[in-house]
Parts: C-alpha cells; sequence; structure tokens
C-alpha cells in the first residue's frame, strides 16, 4: 500500500482539517529554507524526525487567536497542542 505524507510549507499554523484527514503522516516543515534539504533528509530516511510545534495550531479559524497555553475563547479543542510532535 502507499503512504501519503503531508507536508505543509508555511510560516504559521493553518486550518487543514481536509489534510489530515487525507494523510498517513503530516510534516510541519514551517519554513525551510531555499534548498529543504534538512526537509528531504528526513522524508527519505537519512535522518530521524523529530521536532515539536512551538504553539498550538487551532482547529478552526474561529481559535484565531489561540492563548500560547492553547485554550481557546470558547473552550472548544484545538487541532494540536503546544509541544504536540515526536521526541527523541
Amino acid at each position: 500500500t502507499d503512504t501519503l505524507v503531508v507536508v505543509i510549507l508555511s510560516g504559521r499554523p493553518l486550518i487543514m482539517n481536509a489534510e489530515v484527514a487525507s494523510g498517513d503522516a503530516i510534516v510541519a516543515a514551517w519554513l525551510p529554507g531555499s534548498e529543504g534539504a534538512g526537509l528531504a533528509d528526513v522524508l527519505f530516511g537519512t535522518k530521524p524526525f523529530s521536532g515539536t510545534l512551538p504553539l498550538p495550531w487551532p482547529a478552526t479559524i474561529e481559535q484565531v487567536p489561540l492563548l500560547l497555553s492553547g485554550k481557546t475563547q470558547d473552550s472548544t479543542k484545538v487541532l494540536y497542542p503546544r509541544a504536540y510532535g515526536l521526541k527523541i
């Protein structure tokens, strides 16, 4: 079977519920620079994945802006909390 890895290149969190549902894995690469060599290294297995989110990732546009604690104005759940990710 094929594996679909969704790579998000952005400088901030985006609303991406459809992408989360369609992929087997998600990589938030933020802004990897002009070469993107580090991203290629982890996607092709040369280097191990590691990293956590520096801030919470909102589930809806109504949650923006979020507090760094991940708490929303209306107590709804964020898509990914701060520090979510892979730790090695």
